[in-house]
């Protein structure tokens, strides 16, 4: 078969794009196929005093990238098939189509079908940028097309002023950051080595206040109520990829490890509760804590600790929006001045100087000692100061 030729005569080439000029979009994972389910009436008698661990397997196919999941135990809700395009990425892969010039400009409400559509279009695409789509829907859908909502009772808004009443409003309710969502205010024990001979090896006891905790039972059940809920992996996966060698596996989240899968196998082999059919899922929980500051001037700085769940994606989690951590505690800063007694401080500091270096100096034998005093420096914390003194003997 002869090859086309161009206008010239010539055979005519074929042109590609080089690959470092490609550009794929990323591709959701290939959903779970529904396998149709076995007929009751065809399953044989179970048998008495025997019990049977049945692992219902199963695979999805490989996508574009190579990339498959395997199931030890068959999941009831997966949270990968509600995944688009669009959230893998912003860029569609199409080129924009030009838009035809516009003449003129046209009065309002053009583009949109009625006036009201224009001005809640104007006023959220002016003034402030922190104004999300999302609000804007919530703000139609839930306030302007309320059925006791009036528009005359708007006429001397001003949000300002409404803020102030509703402070007022409840003068004896607590507005620290801690009055609601069931924090809890807790005192802790802890043991610090004071340098002292102690029977017990375990140092001193300090009782330190100020520690604010939440319940974690709450904070859990606040998150399987939450959005993020619905992209939670409750039935563990081994992710495997396919390369011109053969098939490895991908450690890529945690509910992809090896601890995970065997703590929700050993789950499935407990013994529901009584009169209960739900089913039984592992909810990992991830706690980190740092030191946060609050002021771009000034020393003002909290140590929270928060809590994220591992059946989140890290794609999910680590976007800044997303609300994926939740503050469980909050850790007081204790200074060590204010738990150990300054004579404590005196007593250990002559321990270590116990001995004295004489040398001559002139004619008279110097003794190196020196004399302590307390003293304060200006942030009112107590100090142990050190002064030479030089005496004859």
């Amino acid at each position: 078969m002869a090859p086309p030729l161009t206008h010239a005569g010539r055979p005519k080439r074929r042109y590609r794009l080089p690959a470092r000029f490609e550009d794929i979009p990323p591709e959701p994972p290939v959903p779970i196929s529904v396998l149709p389910s076995d007929n009751p009436a065809a399953a044989p008698p179970s048998i008495r005093r025997v019990i049977l661990h049945v692992r219902d397997t199963m695979r999805t196919d490989f996508n574009r990238f190579g990339i498959m999941r395997e199931y030890p135990h068959r999941p009831s809700y997966d949270p990968d098939a509600f995944v688009k395009l669009e959230d893998l990425t912003d860029y569609s892969g199409k080129a924009p189509e030009p838009s035809e010039p516009v003449a003129e400009q046209l009065p309002p409400p053009w583009p949109f079908k009625n006036m009201s559509t224009y001005l809640l279009m104007d006023w959220m695409n002016t003034g402030s940028n922190q104004k999300s789509v999302g609000e804007v829907d919530r703000l139609a859908k839930e306030v302007l097309s309320h059925k006791e909502f009036n528009s005359h009772h708007l006429t001397t808004f001003s949000a300002r002023r409404e803020n102030t009443i509703l402070d007022l409003s409840e003068p004896n309710i607590s507005s620290t950051p801690f009055s609601s969502d069931a924090w809890i205010h807790s005192s802790v024990s802890i043991s610090i080595p004071t340098g002292a001979k102690n029977s017990n090896g375990n140092g001193e006891n300090f009782n330190i206040s100020g520690l604010h905790h939440r319940p974690l039972l709450g904070v859990m059940k606040a998150a399987l109520a939450d959005n993020n809920a619905r992209h939670f992996h409750f039935s563990p996966f081994r992710r495997f990829r396919r390369t011109a060698s053969g098939v490895e596996r991908c450690f890529d989240e945690v509910y992809t490890s090896d601890a995970f899968l065997k703590a929700h196998d050993t789950l499935q082999k407990q013994q529901n509760e009584p009169e209960c059919t739900l089913e039984k899922v592992v909810l990992g929980l991830m706690f980190w804590s740092d030191s946060t500051h609050l002021a771009n001037f000034g020393t003002a700085k909290v140590w929270p600790i928060y809590l994220q769940f591992a059946n989140l994606s890290k794609y999910i989690r680590c976007k800044p929006t997303s609300g994926a951590s939740h503050h469980v505690a909050y850790i007081p800063s204790v200074s060590i001045t204010f738990l150990v007694d300054c004579s404590l401080l005196i007593q250990l500091y002559l321990a270590s100087r116990s001995h004295t270096r004489r040398y001559t100096c002139g004619k008279s034998a110097v003794n190196d000692n020196h004399t302590l005093s307390t003293r304060t420096d200006a942030r009112g914390v107590e100090y142990v100061a050190r002064r030479p003194v030089c005496y004859c003997v």
